[in-house]
């Protein structure tokens, strides 16, 4: 218990003192709660002393329930203002954390993780302990201290009571901490089963439009059910695994409560103790067991809210790809690969001993057959993977010595496959520089060819989107893309070839569009339509991860080799026509 204590606390950094204080005045409004049982306590010692109850005496009954419920409303108030708002403080700025964090790890990261895992810690997880966390820690955290105060009265008013509670203090102990192994384990299987419902629910509606054309519902249906029938029997496991061991868990206690509560009158009855004694034992009795019975009650939730903060951590403990790096400004934006090898799963090489160098102010085309490593060589170069062997350069400076910012503030990527947020096309222009004005976005948006088509919508640049512009053509997502590229300016730009899978009206407001965006810049560009890479100032020709050729489009068609063949290849298709005969 105390290690999840200790998580929470770290997890909250500069903000655990406030928990602590809450902890303190949760434990103060605890001690306002015994005020009715004060109350009764001096009820019993004035019958035992006096026979009968004045009026003074009720006023000072009165005054001490009335102390009791303006302390309770008093700490009850401090314990949320210093503990639950405080809690709430606290996930926000792990998700701002985790956020920042998961644009800076390596792209293995989510190679190796679904986007179930990371979307379930990221809002479930999260979730969870912003609703419950405080809660949970404060119920648990009092009950432990109420059971000390309490165990420490109870011997020191009859070391008899005291030797009993203990008993059933020990062998209920015995059980919690079997019921916390087992909770352990079986809250780190709900937790995975949550994150598979998860994956499964977003594969179903992210490919909803080729599952409906391939006539697969009912199939992907059953696997999402699968997930759904899993994640019930984790959930069902706890519970059948709980309750067994926290009924033993009571029980070990109500015996204890009971021989007390039998103990006691016998003590009375013998002389032992009087009256007031016997009765404050007893109603220290059923005080004490409502905060064990809470502690055990929560024993699952503890053990669930401890699989969060595990979750949570190992997202935040994966090593920045770019930690304690700073980054000088660049003097130039040449791009140079210098002996690079490169492998995804540390085995098999998709990059070997690539060398070469994107001038400053030039356009660089890869070309080559699909999975020779074009994409890759782009990836690198924005460092979303690190290379094993070699290195990679920006204006000379090796990117592993770079920030992911520093970096990134000089690069503008346009790919093939567009993503459009679910915001309105202005600020989707200006995503990669938000505090550029109307009249600015309105200027590049006319560059990128796609002002006249903006303004044919019923709210022009405010116009919603829906997620990845699914209400607008791949044509106009291009153009969008584009025009969000050129308003950002940046030196560098990483193109994968955007008009290769458009219609000719479209590819025609592309290729002008992109013509305005390369202006001055270092380009680099991967090609998939060999008429569009004519005019590079040089072609690099890969084959296999490894360059085979490079030049430009007259040099390379002089000779013989895979870039010769690949014009010849494409030469022929466009004389292709279907035999009708």
């Amino acid at each position: 218990m105390w290690k999840v204590v200790k998580k929470v606390l770290d997890l909250s950094e500069k903000l655990a003192v406030r928990i602590r204080w809450g902890f303190f005045f949760s434990f103060v409004d605890a001690i306002f709660e015994v005020a009715p049982f004060a109350a009764i306590i001096y009820v019993f010692l004035q019958i035992q002393n006096k026979k009968i109850l004045t009026s003074s005496d009720s006023w000072i009954c009165a005054g001490i329930l009335i102390v009791g419920i303006i302390g309770r409303i008093l700490f009850k108030y401090l314990v949320y203002r210093y503990q639950s708002a405080t809690g709430y403080a606290v996930i926000a700025k792990q998700r701002i954390i985790i956020g920042d964090r998961l644009r800076r790890v390596p792209m293995g990261f989510f190679n190796k993780n679904s986007l179930g895992e990371i979307t379930t810690t990221v809002t479930t997880d999260l979730n969870f302990l912003e609703m419950y966390a405080m809660h949970i820690l404060d119920k648990v955290v009092n009950g432990f201290i109420s059971v000390l105060v309490m165990s420490i009265f109870l011997f020191l008013f009859d070391w008899r009571m005291g030797i009993v509670f203990l008993i059933g203090l020990f062998a209920s102990m015995f059980v919690y901490r079997a019921m916390q192994k087992q909770m352990i384990a079986a809250s780190m299987k709900q937790k995975q089963a949550q994150a598979e419902v998860v994956a499964a629910t977003l594969e179903y509606v992210q490919g909803i439009s080729v599952i409906k054309s391939f006539n697969l519902t009912g199939e992907q249906a059953r696997r999402a059910e699968k997930a759904f029938t899993k994640h019930s029997e984790a959930s069902y496991y706890i519970e059948k695994t709980f309750i067994p061991l926290f009924s033993l868990y009571s029980i070990c206690f109500k015996i204890a409560c009971g021989v007390i509560l039998v103990l006691a009158p016998m003590l009375a009855i013998s002389g032992e103790m009087t009256l007031v004694k016997m009765l404050t034992a007893v109603i220290a009795t059923f005080t004490l067991y409502t905060p064990i019975e809470i502690m055990g009650s929560l024993t699952s939730m503890v053990r669930l809210m401890e699989a969060s903060l595990n979750r949570v951590e190992r997202v935040k403990n994966v090593p920045l790809i770019d930690e304690g790096v700073k980054t000088e400004p660049l003097s130039c934006y040449d791009i140079a690969f210098e002996n690079v090898f490169f492998s995804y799963d540390g085995k098999e090489n998709v990059i070997k001993d690539l060398s070469f160098i994107a001038p400053e102010n030039s356009m660089t085309a890869i070309v080559g057959a699909s999975g020779c490593g074009k994409t890759t060589v782009t990836r690198l170069i924005a460092r979303f993977w690190d290379v094993q062997c070699g290195s990679v350069k920006v204006g000379g400076v090796d990117v592993k010595d770079m920030s992911c910012d520093g970096l990134l503030q000089n690069i503008s990527m346009v790919f093939q496959n567009v993503y459009l947020f679910n915001d309105t096309i202005e600020n989707n222009i200006k995503f990669g520089r938000p505090n550029a004005s109307h009249e600015q976005v309105v200027e590049v948006s006319k560059k990128a060819r796609c002002h006249d088509f903006i303004m044919e919508l019923p709210n022009k640049y405010n116009t919603m989107l829906g997620e990845n512009g699914a209400n607008l053509s791949g044509g106009e997502r291009q153009r969008i893309s584009i025009a969000r590229a050129i308003l950002k300016d940046a030196p560098i730009i990483l193109l994968d070839e955007a008009t290769a899978s458009v219609d000719p009206e479209n590819e025609n407001y592309i290729q002008r569009a992109i013509n305005e965006l390369v202006k001055n810049k270092t380009l680099v560009v991967i090609a998939h339509r060999l008429s569009t890479v004519r005019n590079a100032d040089q072609i690099i020709v890969m084959d296999e991860g490894r360059l085979t050729e490079s030049g430009t489009h007259e040099e390379l068609l002089s000779r013989p080799g895979i870039y010769n063949n690949f014009w010849q290849i494409r030469q022929d298709a466009r004389n292709w026509k279907i035999n009708q005969k």
